[in-house]
């Protein structure tokens, strides 16, 4: 699979071992917020070491082509979906169905492509707005895969959000985790999480930085007040200090 930018593997929590191995999953990243198990599909099956109906305690991983995780989700129980097990050899690579708890964010593996490709600046806003809760989602998963905490880890004194992008609070979200961290940086995905980013920061002596929200009237718009000033509120409680500004593209 070294010609594949991402892979999926299906791990064992507790041991550490790896059941299964696959080029792609289908069914799993759906557009709605499932509550009981449901099939999905392990595609071009390579490795394949589960030999009971049930499996308990799993983990299901983004690898990348060097092999490392790059994102990871708790599957907890999984249940095999065929009644005898595949042949997977050298030149047998089969589908595999299995039924367990899937995602709902429905974009998600389209982007874990992209995030293995490499990310940069704005890539985010370049996608359909109706994926900006899968990038979100994807950022932050991503994020503390590579065991990065809830903190500020870039060192720019001033950082630019450009408030003609934010359309959605997602849409926040992914640019001020970009605005903060970086390219495909994460500094909160909710009201909640951006006060756990600025608390953690502070108590840490992370950089600090002065905010710079560019086209600030259209992004209140789409935003709303309380959820614009809330944001505010925790931005001034941590000492952030906030300049808006109007008409002007962000850097």
């Amino acid at each position: 699979m070294s010609d594949i930018m991402i892979s999926y593997r299906l791990v064992d929590e507790e041991s550490g071992n790896v059941l299964l191995t696959a080029e792609d999953v289908r069914g799993f990243f759906v557009d709605q917020d499932l509550e009981t198990p449901e099939r999905f599909t392990f595609v071009r099956v390579h490795r394949m070491e589960i030999t009971r109906k049930e499996t308990e305690g799993t983990e299901l991983q983004v690898v990348d082509r060097q092999g490392q995780p790059i994102g990871a989700y708790h599957l907890g129980r999984v249940v095999t979906a065929f009644s005898d097990a595949p042949t997977v050899s050298g030149d047998e690579h089969p589908d595999v169905d299995f039924v367990g708890y899937t995602c709902e964010y429905p974009k998600a593996g389209e982007i874990w492509k992209k995030w293995a490709a490499g990310v940069e600046c704005g890539d985010w806003a370049r996608q359909p707005p109706e994926w900006c809760g899968s990038w979100l989602h994807v950022a932050q998963t991503a994020w503390f895969t590579s065991g990065k905490r809830a903190t500020r880890y870039d060192t720019r004194e001033t950082v630019f959000l450009n408030g003609i992008q934010i359309t959605t609070r997602d849409a926040f979200f992914c640019a001020l985790g970009e605005a903060v961290n970086g390219a495909g940086g994460y500094f909160g995905s909710s009201h909640g999480g951006l006060i756990d980013c600025l608390r953690t920061a502070l108590r840490e002596h992370a950089p600090t930085f002065r905010l710079v929200w560019r086209n600030f009237a259209t992004s209140r718009d789409a935003l709303g007040d309380e959820f614009t000033n809330a944001v505010m509120s925790a931005f001034q409680e941590y000492g952030v200090a906030v300049t808006s500004e109007e008409n002007k593209a962000s850097e």
